[in-house]
């Protein structure tokens, strides 16, 4: 019997709002003797993108009978599919990389605990811990393949025209719906509020206007273009990239790792972002992590590109042999041409991530912490400025460039 068919289901949505009243009854259905005790919701990360929960009695929280509670982003199932996300977390359950689950909801699940705490930036070995962690996960043998990053940008830039007729309209619906509530349970407190003038946090997401309108100068039929060009370009020259593809994580926040200091290894949180393509695609986003607050300036120098490939490629289990003699003794210009093919992935890597933050401006209520629209100019204006380099490379000679 498989594992999806054994996990007991409840047909439920829990509500953010009401987490303790809703949660903690599936809760007490799968640990009987926690009813009519004392629970307590511990938010694992303090990312806000990341919807996880440590749940333990109080006065005992111990981490090895605690539960972990998931939530999946409002209105997830409009940019991907629950069903085939879960069957993704099956097979990691199998391979003892995610944690077992032990009742699924409409919009989340419950598992065991994850031992750790979440990945302390002042840990000496925090780039060979990543390194290990992702040659672990680039190992696990894939029974099936899912979308590619070239597929994802096609999908999330379709959302924002009408190439996607079904799924655009899905999210006007979805937005129209929001507006008549949100309408109708304004408060008289918060009308006096906005008359006099006080500064308040927006209570819906944006609508394709207001977003269109913040982003006058932006194009979706250019970018749209462009993710063609990226998607034809990647699939003519893979032969000349000619690097593994593999299940890549494709979310290498910090806050996506928990550190256990007693085995002195790694756990994942979150597999949401996950897609099948170049490793390269999460060494690139590495990169990216170390330089999040200024990504022109901090991208790490080139000695420390060429370690944390030292340290993933003593570790992988992938054949290289293409680009890689020798994996255990890697020779400096082998380093050189890898940390030049990661160079020519940086932009459509920015370009998921800035598509990813306009499409939560339109599906999640704003928070006063973050800005989506802000973090997608960032992400977008690198894309710009590094999108030559991604294409430029077809139309020189390869004498002058790495192979690709």
């Amino acid at each position: 019997m498989s594992t999806m068919t054994t996990i007991p289901q409840e047909p439920i949505e829990i509500d953010l709002n009401s987490l303790e009243t809703t949660a903690a009854r599936l809760v007490c259905s799968i640990k009987p003797r926690w009813a009519l005790k004392k629970l307590v919701f511990k938010k694992l990360t303090t990312d806000c993108h990341l919807i996880y929960y440590t749940i333990f009695l109080k006065d005992n929280e111990d981490e090895r009978n605690n539960v972990i509670l998931k939530i999946y982003p409002t209105n997830f199932d409009v940019y991907a599919d629950p069903q085939e996300q879960f069957h993704l977390l099956t097979h990691l359950i199998e391979q003892k990389i995610a944690a077992r689950v032990l009742l699924r909801f409409n919009n989340g699940y419950i598992s065991t605990s994850i031992p750790g705490k979440i990945l302390d930036l002042k840990e000496q070995p925090i780039g060979e811990l990543i390194a290990r962690k992702l040659a672990e996960f680039h190992s696990i043998p894939s029974r099936f393949h899912g979308s590619r990053l070239a597929d994802k940008l096609k999908q999330f830039i379709d959302l924002f025209t009408d190439k996607n007729k079904a799924l655009h309209d899905r999210l006007v619906e979805i937005q129209t719906q929001r507006e008549k509530s949100g309408n109708n349970t304004k408060t008289f407190f918060s009308s006096i509020k906005s008359v006099i003038g006080f500064q308040t946090t927006p209570t819906l997401p944006l609508t394709f206007a207001q977003l269109q309108n913040q982003l006058k100068d932006i194009s979706w039929t250019e970018l749209s273009n462009d993710i063609d060009c990226i998607q034809s370009t990647l699939e003519k020259n893979s032969s000349l990239f000619d690097i593994p593809i593999v299940l890549c994580l494709n979310n290498i926040r910090y806050e996506n790792f928990l550190y256990d200091s007693t085995n002195r290894s790694l756990s994942i949180i979150d597999f949401d972002h996950c897609l099948h393509d170049y490793y390269l695609i999460d060494i690139v986003s590495y990169y990216l992590e170390l330089s999040a607050d200024d990504y022109e300036r901090k991208y790490p120098e080139r000695s420390i590109q060429k370690q944390f490939l030292n340290d993933y490629l003593k570790n992988s289990t992938l054949n290289m042999s293409n680009t890689v003699y020798d994996h255990r003794k890697v020779a400096d210009h082998e380093l050189e041409h890898l940390c030049d093919l990661c160079g020519l992935l940086i932009a459509p890597v920015h370009l998921y991530w800035a598509l990813w933050a306009f499409l939560q401006a339109l599906l999640i209520k704003p928070t006063s912490t973050f800005d989506y629209v802000n973090y997608g100019r960032i992400r977008l204006a690198q894309y710009y400025r590094h999108k030559n380099n991604f294409f430029l490379p077809i139309n020189h000679s390869q004498k002058t460039r790495p192979k690709f």
